[in-house]
């Protein structure tokens, strides 16, 4: 009889799924979905995604809802970037979305091929969230 063993979420993966209001089982789940050779993955980008970095910056991993806000139960873990531009959108609509992007590039000549190129390893978009101001300002 072979039995399949439980992958273990990574142990830096631990803090980030106590965080937040998803509640930590729901985030493990999320995590499992998305780990890939013991490292963290983006469900639609591929990009490795790291908890350590600061809750501002757009690649910090967020919780994804695959079928709808509503449904807990399908979530998974990609970059913040990635999910707010999917948030708006369905599975099948992003990767619409992403086909024109691609054509639109083409067209203009700003893809070329070869094509199929990854980003570079740990790359980032240069400008990320902003913390809210909380701090009031004098005189009011």
């Amino acid at each position: 009889m072979i039995v399949m063993k439980t992958p273990k979420i990574p142990e830096k993966w631990e803090a980030w799924c106590k965080r937040g209001s998803h509640g930590v089982t729901r985030k493990k789940n999320a995590v499992l979905r998305s780990l890939k050779s013991g490292h963290v993955r983006g469900y639609f980008s591929d990009f490795l995604l790291d908890p350590d970095l600061e809750s501002t910056n757009s690649m910090y991993p967020s919780v994804e809802h695959l079928v709808d806000r509503n449904n807990n139960d399908e979530i998974a873990v990609e970059s913040r970037v990635i999910n707010d531009m999917k948030s708006h959108l369905s599975e099948d609509e992003f990767w619409r979305v992403i086909e024109h992007l691609f054509y639109v590039g083409m067209k203009k000549g700003e893809i070329k091929p070869p094509f199929g190129k990854r980003l570079p390893r740990k790359w980032s978009p240069k400008k990320h969230y902003r913390r809210k101001n909380t701090s009031k300002v004098k005189g009011e």
